[in-house]
């Protein structure tokens, strides 16, 4: 539908209280009585439109202005005016500039994630996974047996390596029959008969407490060593 436009006059118009301006428009048959300002009022004042807050910012008399939507609940008297607004990158560098004061609340999208694990930090949610292995106080017995057993196979013909322990001091000596007594204790280790003897080491830990190391150098270089074929990649990928 085309409408002709025979006729334009100047008309003098006002927003709130602060702003008032005169605007060269066109004039149409209508069923309502608004004032619609078009590209030629954006340019001449630089209006700037936020669609997200659907507001518009312009400069007038030095001054920068917002012009906020319309209440969809009526003008009232007991009217509380907004505080807070929603504005993009490029309106909060524009206002900063303003002589006021102005506090900004940047916010960011988040993975949706269940209530308790939002109360602690991501670290604790991954200890949740796996507190079966991380029990405290440590377990005090061996897994259950499986189907597969763990054995060494020595070279045939070998002979066992026999070595004596490297020298230790009184409170070494002290450091180690208690992490052996409390490996006892615990089901974790026990007595052998075997010829075969590697001798244990004793290293500081941060906190002053003793770790115990197996020198198994000796008996490695007698073990089978197990090879297979390593895997191609392109098949790795395809599964």
């Amino acid at each position: 539908m085309e409408i002709a436009v025979t006729d334009m006059r100047r008309v003098q118009f006002s927003i709130g209280k602060h702003y008032s301006c005169e605007v060269l428009c066109d004039v149409v048959d209508m069923d309502v009585c608004h004032l619609i300002l078009g590209r030629p009022w954006k340019f001449d004042v630089g209006a700037m439109y936020d669609g997200r807050a659907n507001t518009y910012s312009l400069e007038w008399k030095g001054r920068r202005l917002r012009l906020l939507p319309h209440s969809s609940q009526g003008d009232k008297t007991n009217q509380v005016p907004a505080v807070l607004h929603f504005v993009t990158c490029n309106a909060l560098l524009n206002l900063y500039q303003e002589h006021s004061l102005l506090f900004a609340l940047v916010l960011r999208e988040s993975t949706p994630m269940s209530e308790s694990r939002m109360k602690q930090p991501p670290i604790e949610h991954l200890l949740d996974q796996i507190r079966d292995v991380l029990a405290d106080p440590a377990p005090t017995a061996l897994p259950p047996l499986r189907s597969l057993q763990h054995q060494i196979d020595l070279i045939p013909g070998s002979t066992l390596p026999n070595l004596p322990h490297h020298r230790l001091s009184p409170m070494e000596h002290q450091a180690l029959q208690q992490l052996v007594d409390e490996l006892l204790k615990n089901n974790l280790i026990q007595p052998s008969l075997s010829p075969c003897a590697v001798p244990a080491l004793l290293f500081p830990k941060k906190d002053g407490s003793w770790r115990l190391c197996m020198d198994s150098r000796a008996i490695n270089k007698i073990t089978v060593k197990y090879r297979f074929l390593v895997p191609r990649v392109e098949e790795l990928l395809e599964k």
